[in-house]
């Protein structure tokens, strides 16, 4: 990308909001960029597209899950967006309240991790779809269906006494859905929100427990 392509790119809103959030953060995914800076995950992928070929933010990957974080060149012109900022807003009447506004968006990146830990289960659940892309809801919603009949297959087997052999019988064939799902999962164009993939882990862990556990006694 030239340097005219790059100015023009930091003389909009949304990529110079979404540079000094991903500086904030320090690693971060595609679909909070997207909710912070209140944009559509489409426009927010080609925006950090714009950003990659100018070399100001690079993906790294941890197992499946795509993150995204500044370069060195990144963290430079997010030093010298902070200075410029500063300079214009240094005499504006609104100057305490966009300090205020960029300490708390600071303060955020800082205790994210801690936040996680404080936060009931189900309103951190709530956020997770909230922000969550179509197609990780999408992904989300077949994970929850299958769970839901692994489980229903285990329960009427604990209650009509079936044997382990029967139960694998009926449980076998959804290791193939599994791996359908993991496979959607690598193939994504975008990348998959974390809360999906756990999910799929849990579903996966829970069917193999179900198969190599001792034959379902109700209890």
């Amino acid at each position: 990308m030239s340097d005219d392509d790059v100015e023009k790119l930091f003389l909009q809103e949304k990529p110079t909001l979404a540079l000094l959030f991903i500086g904030s953060m320090g690693k971060t995914y595609a679909s909070v960029i997207s909710k912070e800076i209140d944009s559509t995950f489409a426009h927010t992928t080609r925006i950090l597209s714009k950003m990659e070929q100018s070399g100001l933010i690079r993906f790294t990957f941890e197992g499946r899950i795509k993150f995204v974080e500044l370069t060195e060149y990144g963290k430079e012109v997010e030093t010298a967006l902070k200075e410029f900022r500063n300079i214009i807003t240094a005499e504006s009447p609104a100057s305490e309240e966009i300090q205020k506004t960029e300490e708390e968006i600071e303060e955020k990146g800082e205790a994210a991790e801690g936040n996680k830990s404080e936060e009931p289960k189900e309103a951190t659940e709530i956020e997770k779809i909230k922000e969550l892309d179509l197609l990780s809801v999408e992904i989300l919603e077949k994970v929850r269906n299958l769970r839901n009949k692994i489980e229903s297959i285990h329960r009427e087997a604990v209650e009509q006494g079936q044997s382990k052999e029967m139960v694998s019988r009926k449980l076998g064939p959804y290791s193939r859905d599994i791996r359908k799902l993991h496979s959607q999962v690598e193939k994504a164009e975008s990348p998959v929100d974390e809360a999906v993939v756990s999910a799929l882990e849990e579903t996966e862990r829970l069917l193999e427990a179900y198969l190599k556990g001792p034959k379902p006694e109700n209890t």
